[in-house]
This record gives C-alpha cells, sequence and structure tokens, in this order.
C-alpha cells in the first residue's frame, strides 16, 4: 500500500512578524507544488481551538499545516501539525531563534526544482535515545518527505535536508538553562568527479533555509487516535481480485482462455433438407424398374 502525498497548508495568524512571514514562505517553496499559502492573517488560535484550522484543512485537503504568529510572550511562533480525518492528530509550537532564508543564499548560485524530492538526515544521539526526540523525527519525516518512492538515482539527488539535536534540554527532569533545540539546514545536493575514479565525489553547498528552532509546547496524539491513523487495511482488500483465465498483455490488452470439451461432429445436429435425406434400400431396387416401365410406355 502506497499512501498520496499529503497537501500542505501555509497559515498566518492575527499577527506575525517578518521574519515568521519568511520562514512560512519558505516552507510553502519546500512543499511546493502540494501545499497552499495564505498572505492574509486569520484568527485562529490553534491551542485554545484547534475546529477553525480543521476546517481550513478540511476545505483546502490538507493534512498538513503551518501556521505562524507573533507576540509579546511568545515571540516569532511557528506551529507544525498533522491531522487525521480532519481532525488534530499532533502539533509542535517552535520559537525561531534564528533564521536566513532561501533569498539569503541566491547569490551563490545553487539551487534545486520545485519537486525534487530531498534525503532527510538527522544528526545527534538524541534522535535514538529520546521518545520525544523519536516522535519528532517521524513527524519531520512525515511533513518534508514528500511522494513516496521506490528508488532514487544519485543524478536526481539535488538537495538534503539536515536536522540536528542533541539530548541537552530533553532529559526528565530538565537541567536549568538548557533548551530544546533543533536545527534545520538545506543543502545543494552535486556530484563531482573523484580522483579516486571509483565513485562520484558529493559536494554539499548550503542553500537555504538556515533555521534554528526552540520547542515551546508538544501536543501529542492520543494513543487510541495514533494506533487508528498508523493502521492499515487488509491486504485482500486492496489487491482486486484475480479472474480465472484472464490475463493482460505489455500493451494492458486484456485477453481470456476458453476451455471448450472435445466435440463429436457425427453427433453435431445440422439443418436438415428432403434433397439430403437418407433413401430406404427397397427404393434402390424399384428405382430401375419404374424407369424401364417408363421407357416401355414412351
Amino acid at each position: 500500500l502506497v499512501e498520496n502525498p499529503r497537501n500542505a497548508l501555509v497559515a498566518r495568524g492575527q499577527k506575525s512578524s517578518a521574519l515568521v512571514n519568511e520562514i512560512l514562505k519558505d516552507v510553502f517553496l519546500l512543499k511546493k507544488p502540494r501545499a497552499v499559502h495564505f498572505t492574509r492573517h486569520n484568527a485562529v488560535h490553534p491551542w485554545e481551538d484547534a475546529s477553525p484550522l480543521e476546517f481550513l484543512c478540511q476545505k483546502n485537503d490538507a493534512s498538513l499545516f503551518a501556521f505562524g504568529t507573533h507576540s509579546k510572550k511568545r515571540p516569532h511562533n511557528l506551529v507544525l501539525g498533522r491531522m487525521f480525518d480532519h481532525k488534530m492528530l499532533d502539533m509542535y509550537e517552535f520559537g525561531v531563534l534564528h533564521s536566513q532564508p532561501m533569498a539569503g543564499f541566491a547569490k551563490g548560485g545553487v539551487g534545486a526544482s520545485a519537486e525534487s524530492k530531498p534525503m532527510v538526515l538527522f544528526h545527534g544521539d538524541g534522535w535514538e535515545h529520546v521518545h520525544q526526540l523519536g516522535e519528532l523525527r517521524s513527524f519531520l519525516l512525515d511533513f518534508f518527505h514528500n511522494e513516496a518512492v521506490l528508488a532514487i538515482s544519485p543524478l536526481a539527488l539535488e538537495r538534503v535536508l539536515l536536522f540536528s539535536a542533541s539530548a541537552a534540554g530533553w532529559e526528565e527532569p530538565a537541567v536549568a538553562g538548557a533548551a530544546r533545540l533543533v536545527r534545520m539546514r538545506q543543502y545543494s545536493c552535486q556530484l563531482r568527479r573523484s580522483a579516486e575514479g571509483n565513485a562520484p565525489f558529493v559536494q554539499l553547498q548550503e542553500m537555504g533555509p538556515a533555521v534554528d528552532l526552540g520547542v515551546r509546547r508538544i501536543h501529542s496524539a492520543a494513543p487510541d487516535l495514533m494506533r487508528e491513523a498508523m493502521r492499515r487495511p487488509a491486504a485482500s482488500s486492496s489487491t482486486p481480485k484475480k479472474t480465472k483465465n484472464i490475463s493482460h498483455s505489455r500493451m494492458g490488452g486484456r485477453e481470456g482462455r476458453l476451455h471448450v470439451p472435445k466435440q463429436d461432429l457425427s453427433q453435431m445436429p445440422t439443418a436438415r433438407m428432403k434433397g439430403l435425406g437418407k433413401r430406404p434400400r427397397s427404393e434402390g431396387a424399384a428405382g430401375p424398374k419404374k424407369w424401364a416401365n417408363r421407357a416401355a410406355s414412351e
């Protein structure tokens, strides 16, 4: 079973800063063409009431969303989340500590096509040993992986998304002064000729965005809801039933095989005509006498 690519909704709150607007624009470019960008402000508060945001996602057929706000209490706020069955599944609230948009790297002359599939890498031991970072890794993969493919040619790999985090700040109880940081970087991937000649040399050049995020709040999915979201239908229900003696050619044509029992042509019914009917044996003996009497009378 292969899931179809997910659409993302990018929107702003009642108030947003220029820094948040630049990040939302970059998120839209990363998800393009499967994204919808709302440039107007919306009176939506996901943490207090998620129903308006659920309505917008349902209306635009989006199961992912990026929502930016700005206030004195939570400056440069970015909320990323997922939907399941048009209901809120989970979401993460980040504070933008540092950001450099893609436009700041445009002078380097590097880039990638809009629909290219990125390679997503996670650097740091915290992704494996911290339970909350493991859930965040699953969320980021779901948000940025785009279409599901079986294999990618090395020549088609154009960009790399790198997320780095450490276990500092994620311990229980939390260490005083330690922040839960997640750094996001994107690099342009180019293949160069290597000196050995066995394999090409991969050159990475930063192309933006470069964002440092501090995790503020986490809304985890309920266990029963996550179990329902992860459930896969039975393979028998998705696989079409095989019809006997029917196959398909390489050109897509439908071919059938018919099994006919052995036929006995002597028993096959045919149209009967009087001229072709069998004569009785007595008629053969009486025939010449009849012709002889006829000839004698003449």
